[in-house]
Parts: C-alpha cells; sequence; structure tokens
C-alpha cells in the first residue's frame, strides 16, 4: 500500500501514539476527581493534570520518572504562588513578572525543558482565570489542581510501560519516513537548474529533522527491557545510517553538479526518488504490521552502469564527469546494499548481533541531567538566554498591565496564554508562532462556536478530549493544528465548566490578536539577532567536523568512536541549518550574513563528503591496501585536516608521506586524502572571511 509522503508524517508517528496517551491520562484524571470530588473540582484537577502533561514528550520510562516531578514542581508553585495574591494587583503583576523570567530561565537546561516554561505559565495563567471571591477558594482550586497533576504522574508512567514496544517500532518507522524525505532533498541536487546551496541548505534544514528523529528513536529504544528487541532495532537504525554516509559520500567532487547536464543526472533523481518511496512503504510495513521487504534496485543501477559504459566509449567524455559518475554509482551500491539489510536487520537477533559487534548502544542515549549550575551560568547581561528571560518577564507584565488597566478585557487571561505560547528566545521563531497562533485561533474560534451552538453534552466532551490529543500530538509537526485544538480545548472546557455564561469566542480572537501583539513587539526589546550568535554555530561546527575528521581518518579507528563522532557531526549540522532558516526571518536589516550562509553549508557538506568517502574506501577495500603506507597516509592526512580545521590555529603542514606504491587503489586513498585536505583549507577561508566573531562586529 502506497501513500503520499506528507500523509505519513500526519498520519502515522510516535507523536500521535504521544496525544493519545496524553488525552486519555487527562482524561482519566479528570473522571476520578469528579467522582472523588464532585465535577467542578474534578475539572480543576484536570486542568493541573493538563499543565503537567505538557513535560509529557516522546521520552524513555526512566527519563519521565525525573521530568514529570519536576513539572508538577514548576505547575504548583507557579499556581500557589498567584493564588496567594489573586486580587492584590500590584503583588499580581510582580508574581507574573517574577514567574515569567523565571520561566524564560528554564530553557538553559536545554530543549527538552522548553516544555517547563510554557507549563509553569499555563499553570499560573489557569489560576488568573479561575473565579474566586475568597482565598480559600483560591487555594482551593490550587490545590487541586496540584493534587491532579501529581495524579496524572503514575497514570503517564503506566501508560507509558503499555505503549513501550508499539512507541519503538513507530520511532523507527519515523526515521526510515524522515530519511525518505531527506532523499528527496537530495535528489534536487540533480535537476538541472540545481543551485548547489541552496539545496545543500534545504538538505541540512531537513536533515534537522532526521536528526531530531534519529535521537527520540534511541532514547526509546535503547531504554528497552526487552534487550533482542532493542539490538535489532539499534541494527536497523546502524545500516540507515550507514546508508546516510554512503548518500553524503555522493556529494563528494561537487559530483551531482557534473553530472546534472546528463542523462545519468535524470537517472539518479529517479532512482533516488523510488529509493524514497521504498523506505516509505517499509515504514508504513512497520506501523500496520505486514511483510518486511525492500525491493531489488539492480535494474537502476544496471541503467546508470550503461549510460557510464556509453560515456566511456565516447572518447571526447570530460574525465571529471566519468569520475563522479563512478564515484556516484560506487556509493548508491553501497547505500542499497546496507538499506536491503533493514529486512534481515528486524526480523534476526543473530544478524543484528553481527552489525553491532563492538558497539556500545547504551553511550548513543546519555541519561537525562538535570543542573542548575546551567541556569547559573545564563545570569549575565550577554547571555541570549537571560535577555529572552528579560523580555518575556516585560511582556508578560505589559499583558497584564493591559487586562487590569483596559476595561473590557475581562478575558485576559488568554492574552498572557497567548504570550507565554508565542514568545520565543528568537526574533524568527517568536513570528513564525504569531503567525501560526492567530490563524489556528480564528478557526479554533469558529469551530468552537459551531460546537456550542449545537450544544451537545457528550459531543462537547468527545470534542475536547480529542483536541487534547491533537493538540499534544501536533506540536513539533503542524502547530497551526496545535493552535486551533488548542483553542477548541480551552473554550469548550470554560463552557463545561461554567454552561451558564455564554463563552467568549468573539473575547478571544481579540484577545488573542492582543497578545501577539505584545509578544511581537517584545522581540525588539534587547534582541538577539540570529547574525549575532552564527558566528558561534559555526565555529562549533568547526568543532564537530575536526572531531569527525579525527576518528574517519583512522587505519585502525574505533566503530564506536567512530558512530559517536559522526552523531555530533549530525547535531552540528542541524544547528548550521536552524540557524540558516533562524536568520532567513530576521529582519532584512539584520541578515548580513545570510548571502553567505548557502555557501558555508555547501562548503562544509563537501568537506564531510570528503572526508567520510576516505572512511568508506578504507572500509570497503581494506583487503587491497597496504597496511603501513595506509596508516602512515592516515595519520598525516588527520594531522594536517585537525590543523586546518583548528580556527584559531596555525595552518596545516600539508606535506604528506612519501609512499612510491605502485597500486591503483592506494592511489585512490592518496587523490582523496589530498581533496580532503583542499576541501578542509576551502572551508577554513570561507570562515576567516565572513564567519569569524569578529568579521560583523
Amino acid at each position: 500500500m502506497r501513500v503520499k509522503p506528507r500523509l505519513l508524517k500526519y498520519l502515522f508517528g510516535h507523536h500521535i501514539l504521544n496525544g493519545v496517551v496524553v488525552a486519555v491520562g487527562v482524561f482519566l484524571v479528570g473522571l476520578a476527581s469528579s467522582a472523588l470530588f464532585g465535577f467542578h473540582p474534578g475539572m480543576a484537577a484536570a486542568s493541573g493534570a493538563l499543565s503537567v502533561s505538557i513535560a509529557d514528550t516522546s521520552t524513555p520510562f526512566a527519563a519521565k520518572l525525573r521530568i514529570l516531578p519536576f513539572a508538577w514542581l514548576c505547575a504548583t508553585a507557579a499556581s500557589f504562588a498567584f493564588a496567594f495574591v489573586d486580587g492584590q494587583p500590584w503583588l499580581e503583576g510582580g508574581v507574573i513578572v517574577a514567574t515569567g523570567f523565571c520561566a524564560g530561565l528554564l530553557i538553559a537546561l536545554g530543549r527538552w525543558a522548553i516544555p517547563l516554561s510554557v507549563l509553569t505559565l499555563l499553570s499560573l495563567v489557569f489560576t488568573l482565570g479561575v473565579h474566586a471571591a475568597t482565598l480559600a477558594e483560591r487555594l482551593d482550586y490550587a490545590a487541586m489542581a496540584a493534587f491532579g497533576g501529581a495524579l496524572y504522574i503514575p497514570v503517564a508512567l503506566v501508560l507509558t510501560r503499555l505503549t513501550d514496544v508499539s512507541g519503538r517500532r513507530l520511532t523507527l518507522a519515523e526515521v526510515l519516513r524522515e530519511f525518505a524525505s531527506f532523499l528527496r532533498r537530495v535528489s534536487g541536487f540533480y535537476r538541472k537548474d540545481a543551485d548547489e546551496g541552496e539545496v545543500c541548505l534545504k538538505v541540512v534544514e531537513h536533515q534537522a529533522s532526521f536528526a531530531d528523529h534519529l535521537q527520540t528513536a534511541r532514547s526509546l529504544i535503547v531504554s528497552a527491557a526487552d534487550r533482542s528487541e532493542a539490538t535489532r532495532l539499534i541494527a536497523a537504525l546502524a545500516a540507515v545510517l550507514d546508508g546516510f554516509d554512503g548518500i553524503v559520500s555522493t556529494l563528494a567532487d561537487h559530483a551531482p553538479l557534473r553530472l546534472a547536464q546528463s542523462d545519468l543526472a535524470t537517472e539518479m533523481e529517479r532512482f533516488l526518488r523510488a529509493l524514497a518511496s521504498d523506505l516509505d512503504a517499509l515504514a508504513l510495513s512497520l506501523v500496520i504490521g505486514g511483510d518486511l521487504t525492500f525491493p531489488d534496485h539492480e535494474p537502476a543501477l544496471d541503467a546508470f552502469s550503461r549510460l557510464i559504459e556509453a560515456l566511456e566509449r565516447d572518447g571526447g567524455a570530460d574525465p571529471e564527469i566519468l569520475r563522479a559518475a563512478r564515484l556516484t554509482r560506487s556509493r548508491v551500491t553501497l547505500v542499497l546494499t546496507n538499506l536491503a539489510r533493514l529486512p534481515a536487520l528486524l526480523t534476526s537477533p543473530d544478524a543484528a548481533e553481527r552489525a553491532l559487534a563492538g558497539v556500545d548502544i547504551r553511550a548513543f542515549a546519555p541519561p537525562l541531567r538535570v543542573s542548575f549550575d546551567a541556569i547559573a551560568d545564563e545570569l549575565r547581561w550577554s547571555s541570549p538566554i537571560f535577555r529572552h528571560a528579560l523580555r518575556l518577564a516585560a511582556a508578560l507584565g505589559c499583558g497584564y498591565a493591559l487586562i487590569e488597566l483596559v476595561p473590557g478585557l475581562r478575558h485576559g487571561n488568554w492574552i498572557l496564554l497567548t504570550i507565554a505560547v508565542i514568545m520565543r528566545a528568537s526574533y524568527s521563531a517568536t513570528r513564525q508562532r504569531r503567525d501560526q497562533r492567530l490563524f489556528g485561533s480564528i478557526l479554533g474560534c469558529g469551530l468552537a462556536g459551531i460546537l456550542l451552538w449545537i450544544g451537545s453534552a457528550p459531543l462537547l466532551l468527545a470534542v475536547q478530549l480529542f483536541a487534547v490529543a491533537v493538540a499534544h500530538a501536533y506540536v513539533k509537526v503542524d502547530y497551526r493544528l496545535t493552535s486551533i485544538a488548542a483553542t477548541v480545548m480551552a473554550l469548550l472546557g470554560l463552557h463545561l465548566i461554567d454552561p451558564v455564561e455564554a463563552p467568549p469566542v468573539a473575547a478571544r480572537l481579540v484577545d488573542t490578536a492582543i497578545g501577539a501583539g505584545v509578544a511581537f513587539l517584545f522581540n525588539f526589546l534587547l534582541p538577539n539577532w540570529e547574525r549575532q550568535s552564527a558566528p558561534a554555530v559555526a565555529n562549533g561546527f568547526l568543532d564537530a567536523l575536526r572531531r569527525y575528521a579525527d576518528r574517519a581518518l583512522r587505519w585502525d579507528g574505533s566503530e564506536q568512536d567512530y558512530r559517536l563522532a559522526r552523531k555530533s557531526l549530525m547535531e552540528a549540522f542541524s544547528a548550521l541549518g536552524e540557524s540558516a532558516t533562524r536568520m532567513r526571518a530576521d529582519p532584512v536589516a539584520q541578515r548580513d550574513l545570510w548571502p553567505e550562509y548557502s555557501r558555508l553549508i555547501a562548503a562544509s557538506y563537501v568537506a564531510a563528503a570528503q572526508i567520510v568517502t576516505v572512511r568508506l574506501l578504507i572500509r570497503n577495500r581494506r583487503g587491497e591496501l597496504d597496511p603501513t603506507a595506509s596508516r602512515n597516509l592516515l595519520d598525516g592526512t588527520r594531522r594536517a585536516a585537525v590543523a586546518e580545521l583548528e580556527f584559531s590555529g596555525p595552518r596545516a603542514d600539508r606535506r604528506m608521506p612519501n609512499e612510491s606504491l605502485d597500486d591503483t587503489i592506494f592511489s585512490a586513498l592518496r587523490q582523496r586524502c589530498d581533496e580532503v585536505l583542499r576541501e578542509a583549507r576551502a572551508l577554513r577561508q570561507l570562515v576567516e572571511a565572513h564567519w569569524a566573531p569578529d568579521a560583523h562586529a
């Protein structure tokens, strides 16, 4: 069965399972609390569960054991802090500003802590929206919210255990799907009008998503109690990454551009797209069950080989094009060899064990670390996170002032909620969230209005439960869907708590527009433009590339060390792509580095491709190489490449060992090593010219 790639992303994935689990967990907490204490206290408990559930993401059971209690502490502290001062505007404003500042600082703990920042503010906003006349009533709400949040933790952990097995297979299916999408981006290099820099940028931007799914899959699979299953799934991931190495190596020598004006390029683009479709089909089989098979692509390779033979018979053929064609043919064969192993690796424990010989899979999913030293390190004026915390606090303070000073904003907690979910550490991310939030709120309010007009209580409950699942599931996939679902969820929830009062559907639209405007304007307070941090991102990438070269250019290198270095390089590439995406959305006046970004990414990819090509040559032709001569050549190349990629270090000594072996394979290795140094030098020159910290001061 064939499904369109875009539909695969929306209809199949661990994010959907995670959204369903969260919705069921919140529903069970609300149901149990309502049975114990009554409907209204039960809804308060459900709001506490909903706050904590924001931190219930696709993470291993062991990580959730630490994250969810921490989330509960953040939510409970914010709720009680506001409950104690409710009704005293100056104190309320002070608590809102202080909570906003602390929530902004939480992201210093890492990406996993971004939901903590959001749920802290959400808990405060929920408490602000409570209609309570006395301190005792406010504290009752906070206590019930704390009870609901605490009850959600064991419920979520039990549901996580129950869905672990299917969840791990879903994450692997997502990796296959993302790799298929990556192949489609790479196929863009083979179009006749391809702009190498622009295509590279799109490839790296998508690679960030691929790397993110990889890390999620690693974390969940490594934590599996069933060692046999974990080994099979990790072996499959390793085969995909070996295929990834092969795809990257096809970019060496600018091979796609050399082929772009010939029938070879058309054939290669067609092949990559067919390969992507077969990976999508395999991913779907993993999700819905069925035979795990991988089609034979030998006919496509034979067709490519015949085109090469035709070029060889043409005495006037460009030798560079011939070399690029042979390289491409060799590398895609390697890619196919690795991907064709997937069915066997997924079904045979013995095959998986052999594939992972010498690799400790636990090293690829390090334990979660929570250190408040990371927050303390950001308490300085120059820190982008510190400035973000100040902006967030100021924006929330301004939003609260509008609520107090402008008559008619009686549902003003929605203004603060909009600010909380829109504001991000960068201008571009905030602008994107603003547009998506406005779009989602308009549609969500319209849908909620129709549902409330129908007025069926069972229908409202069912839709609200569905909205909880959608809002949680699609927060990373498509925030517009999350915004629509969250709006419907909130408006239906208000009606279910107080069905007498007419739901303020129109007022929510006004509040959303006000909150979005405040969040956007406060981006210009102590702004953090991407051009300020881009040189550090580029330098960090060079560090990762240098470590990768150090591990890859070895005759007797450890497989474990190489794979860990490749993991770090992929994460650095992701950071580079994300930085480029953010800079593209910054104001024109702040985009002075933008023209250089595509050149940097293209040069980085070609340098990495040359390094991985040497690695693959050693791995696949090892028996045909002289060990001593090859080791000496690689040692010299490694030292020179590492020195070249040392941003602040001296220029590399390019003198290489003078081996005079009459060996075709060794000559090929020597040529590859020379090309590694050439591309490393070109990359360093580009960085020194445009990306040094003081180049755009």
